[in-house]
């Protein structure tokens, strides 16, 4: 797990899914991607998983 601070609207600097800083809701985005809301509208994201290559 990677820890992130992350905005949606952003763009993905890695693939991996997001967790919501306010609620843990996941969403997924790929490298280079635009980090979209989370599915409760908020926008600021803390932790970072399933990267590729990711052994976590």
């Amino acid at each position: 797990m990677s820890a992130v601070a992350a905005h949606a609207g952003e763009r993905a600097r890695k693939t991996g899914d997001f967790y919501c800083a306010q609620c843990s809701e996941r969403v997924h985005a790929e490298q280079g991607e635009e980090i979209p809301r989370c599915p409760n509208g908020h926008t600021e994201f803390e932790t970072r998983r399933h990267e590729p290559g990711d052994r976590s």
